[in-house]
């Protein structure tokens, strides 16, 4: 079931040329076949490590998270996060892995990890949240073609992710045509107040480099993503994230949700 262990650490191998191999899928002869790598993409952080400002009727994405979380049909942890154990983390446990939902999570190999119930999930969930992690949600081509898996419109990824080894950094060296696949999430607005001092603290811990500082304040570039780091660290509390009223939550879960099987 799923692929075997000894291919997966083939693929893994490459890991400490991600970056390089990230340039590459501009490049013109080759281009093609690295780019159906992330064709199906569709991913975005989920900021929940701040106060999210939002219009009274708007359900908070964490809480729409956490209902896929219990509703879907099947839910399987890895063992370890293969980014943070790849890499290997100085900050975060390596035993936070990924969450993965839906049908096609049946088949990734039981070695990897395990099969949860609704409750152990969302324990899961909420533990990688406590540590200071971040989720990005999404359908990752990368996750089943590593992990082996067939039925790729069936698996949903609920990764925790850190500043310092996430996959998604390879997204700063992504074609601009390739990398909107990860992108924030429909009106949701970074924007920083006259409480900034231009201390550079955002800038340093931006896993995409957004954050610069501007006429002696910081400012978020048109790569943000939207996940919510840069109002987690500010000292002075002046990055602030909002969600206007067409923020359409429900249509973009409805999108990545794992189909159910009948």
């Amino acid at each position: 079931m799923g692929r075997p262990i000894w291919r997966i650490k083939i693929i893994t191998a490459f890991w400490p040329v991600r970056n390089f191999l990230a340039r590459m899928v501009g490049w013109p002869v080759i281009r093609r076949s690295l780019r159906s790598v992330f064709r199906g993409d569709r991913a975005h952080y989920i900021p929940v490590r701040v106060d999210v400002e939002r219009p009274a009727s708007l359900i908070l994405p964490g809480v729409v998270l956490e209902q896929i979380i219990q509703d879907s049909s099947f839910r399987f942890i890895l063992h370890q996060c293969l980014c943070r154990s790849l890499e290997p983390c100085q900050r975060y446990p390596q035993q936070i892995g990924c969450l993965f939902l839906g049908e096609g999570a049946k088949e990734i190999n039981p070695a990897l990890g395990r099969k949860a119930s609704a409750e152990e999930a969302l324990a899961h969930h909420r533990h990688a949240l406590g540590l200071g992690l971040i989720p990005v949600v999404g359908k990752v081509r990368g996750d089943s073609l590593w992990l082996g898996v067939k039925r790729a419109d069936q698996l949903l990824t609920v990764c925790h992710c850190c500043d310092c080894c996430c996959y998604f950094k390879i997204y700063r060296f992504l074609p601009r045509e390739v990398a909107r696949s990860l992108q924030k999430l429909a009106g949701l607005e970074v924007r920083v107040d006259e409480a900034c001092d231009g201390c550079g603290i955002c800038v340093d811990r931006c896993f995409i480099k957004a954050m610069r500082i501007q006429e002696g304040r910081a400012v978020a570039g048109e790569n943000c993503r939207g996940c919510g780091r840069c109002a987690a660290v500010c000292p002075k509390k002046a990055v602030k994230i909002s969600l206007s009223a067409e923020a359409s939550l429900e249509r973009y879960f409805q999108l990545v949700r794992p189909p159910q099987e009948v």
